[in-house]
């Protein structure tokens, strides 16, 4: 449906009218208290029927060995995808470290900081509808926030302190460290790890590549038992069964 806050808008307007579409987004940059009361909540009358990924995007909760192992095409040890997974993320984390710095200043810069006026006899005229405009204390207040986000120091902590929450502190990135298998660009480490670690052949046994392949992958891993899925995914069935057999 594109991007997650289209689908977030889609939520907030129709959850009055069609309680019963529920709606679920990637992570992107949601804090974990946003995340937490999406789930804790779920489902609310009051909010929106939406939830959000624990994990960055849908792809993160399969980069994890165990899962893919349990793949009928997998096609290396699990030694291997975990190396592999490494290197993939790798190759990715500074340029996502540094992506998360720009979405969270954004974010910030976004926020809705100043509420429209309201008294007509402030506004009398076109010179007295600009003094307010320009003198404004919020749109000074704002102008010195944008200032003090995109100073180079400031620039500079963030990214620091997204790298550390990544690494765990470390040099290298290493299972059970950090929150790098949470916060990476998934969709962009999942594509390669099924190209270089699994084989699946059509009826024709023809070898698919690409998008075919990935959604096949995917596929036959979906399918496994519930008690094989990621935990996130155990839970996202719990809640569904729950809010259909209570009807």
């Amino acid at each position: 449906m594109g991007p997650s806050f289209h689908i977030k808008s889609v939520a907030e307007g129709l959850y009055k009218h069609h309680p019963d579409y529920y709606f679920l987004i990637d992570r992107d940059h949601y804090e974990d208290s946003y995340v937490n009361k999406c789930w804790s909540n779920f489902p609310d009358p009051s909010t929106p029927n939406l939830l959000i990924w624990y994990r960055r995007e849908i792809e993160n909760y399969f980069l994890d060995s165990d899962y893919l192992s349990k793949s009928s095409y997998i096609s290396v040890s699990n030694d291997k995808i975990d190396k592999s997974i490494i290197k993939y993320c790798k190759d990715r984390l500074y340029i996502d470290a540094a992506n998360q710095v720009i979405i969270s200043i954004r974010e910030d810069l976004k926020s809705k900081w100043i509420e429209l006026f309201t008294d007509t006899n402030e506004f009398k005229s076109k010179e007295a509808a600009l003094k307010n405009l320009t003198e404004s204390i919020k749109i000074k207040e704002q102008k010195k926030k944008a200032n003090k986000t995109l100073q180079e120091k400031e620039i500079i902590g963030r990214f620091a302190n997204i790298l550390t929450d990544m690494t765990g502190g470390k040099e290298h990135l290493e299972y059970g460290y950090g929150t790098w298998i949470e916060r990476i660009r998934g969709k962009k480490i999942l594509p390669s790890l099924v190209t270089h670690c699994f084989d699946v052949k059509d009826a024709r046994n023809n070898s698919l590549k690409g998008k075919e392949k990935l959604n096949q992958v995917v596929k036959d891993l979906l399918q496994k038992p519930l008690i094989e899925q990621p935990l996130d995914f155990q839970k996202l069935h719990e809640i569904i069964i729950k809010r259909l057999t209570s009807r």
